[in-house]
């Protein structure tokens, strides 16, 4: 497994769970409803970065707070730039939670991707191997198992190919 800082492989993972969730219509942030489910963003526009203001408070479309904050170091998903602003997601155990709006782009720093996402990555149990293919598309092979409170478990694979059809992977 390649040795890259969590932030790089939570990015890589989210990354990798748009592609493979991402059939629903594609969506861009309108200045003017506020920010979409970010699983419906396109998974090339989507980044990770982190919280480089001591307090930033998450605003709606049209600028005005709300009561939802990030602190410096938190780490979020974010969306494509509209107007100085990206759509941001608070992101907790490696993954975005519901919580999150508009942040100016003044109060965050970008974490840096890896170069090459190929590779075998591992969180907890699981397993996902993304490797590009000489047509330039992506393959994608992994499994998880995690176990549940009440001692049963939940298991899950994917194996196959990604391919673009209109605004969904």
């Amino acid at each position: 497994m390649p040795a890259l800082p969590r932030a790089v492989l939570t990015l890589a993972l989210l990354g990798s769970a748009a592609l493979l969730s991402s059939a629903r219509a594609q969506n861009t942030p309108d200045p003017l409803r506020g920010c979409p489910d970010w699983l419906t963003l396109n998974p090339g526009d989507l980044r990770a970065a982190r919280v480089s203001a001591s307090r930033a408070v998450f605003t709606d479309a049209s600028g005005q707070p709300g009561r939802a904050y990030v602190v410096k170091g938190d780490l979020l998903l974010q969306g494509p730039a509209v107007n100085g602003r990206r759509c941001s997601y608070f992101v907790r155990g490696g993954v975005p939670t519901g919580v999150g709006g508009y942040l100016n782009t003044m109060q965050v720093q970008n974490v840096p991707a890896s170069p090459a996402l190929s590779g075998t990555w591992k969180s907890g149990t699981g397993t996902l191997i993304l490797a590009k293919t000489a047509a330039g598309a992506w393959r994608v092979k992994g499994d998880a198992l995690y176990p549940t409170p009440g001692g049963s478990a939940n298991l899950g694979e994917v194996d196959g190919t990604l391919t673009r059809r209109g605004g969904a992977w």
